[in-house]
């Protein structure tokens, strides 16, 4: 464990302004059916200053300066309601792991779904296990793809039900919420409008010691 669980509201000096930006670029639907929704391209492709001030912004609220080499993947993404209902496990998360220095999430929904912010859990039994037909019922609803309903809730089931909820940190516009890459975190559910987010993820760094190592 490197990073410790960081919440930060009022993330962003102005953050109507960075909600303008996210809906001013092009969204895209998955190719590989691995998350839900839509995505943009990273924000390094499209916005290099505001890459640069996100990345030195997340880094700092941990360090006294940033780290002297780092490779932050961040983008905006959207996830209209996959269910029926709010409650439809269509449109609950799967509990997964991003395995990443650290990850993390910005909600940018002003007037959000409730409990459709972030969850994290702990395995039940000390580990987690999940069958390939399991992620193929994920993949294939993520797709667009037709899905036997019954085998899709089964094997929602047997993923999550692998787990145990420790925290659970609401959807509030402009939270930012940070987590170690290996935790286990997921979404109770997308809501009942388009679900408006900054997801990132940490994936290299050199040059200084992550902060909970350097308590040790």
């Amino acid at each position: 464990m490197n990073y410790p669980i960081t919440i930060v509201d009022n993330f962003f000096e102005d953050a109507d302004a960075i909600l303008d930006m996210a809906n001013s670029y092009e969204f895209y639907f998955t190719d590989d059916g691995r998350w839900p929704g839509s995505r943009t391209n990273q924000i390094f492709d499209l916005n290099r200053r505001f890459y640069n001030y996100l990345n030195d912004k997340i880094h700092l609220l941990h360090y006294e300066k940033p780290p002297e080499y780092t490779k932050l993947s961040a983008h905006f993404q959207k996830i209209e309601p996959l269910g029926d209902s709010q409650w439809d496990k269509r449109n609950q998360g799967w509990i997964h792991q991003d395995y990443s220095y650290f990850g993390g999430i910005i909600f940018l929904n002003k007037n959000p779904s409730p409990d459709s912010g972030t969850s994290i859990y702990k395995a039940k039994n000390g580990y987690v296990s999940t069958f390939n037909e399991e992620c193929k019922c994920k993949r294939s609803l993520y797709l667009g793809e037709e899905i036997n309903l019954d085998k899709y809730n089964e094997a929602w089931n047997n993923n999550n039900d692998q787990y145990i909820e420790t925290v659970t940190v609401q959807n509030v516009y402009n939270r930012l919420l940070m987590f170690n890459g290996n935790t286990h975190h997921g979404v109770k559910t997308f809501g009942t409008q388009a679900r408006l987010t900054l997801n990132f993820f940490g994936l290299e760094m050199a040059g200084s010691t992550p902060p909970l190592l350097r308590i040790n």
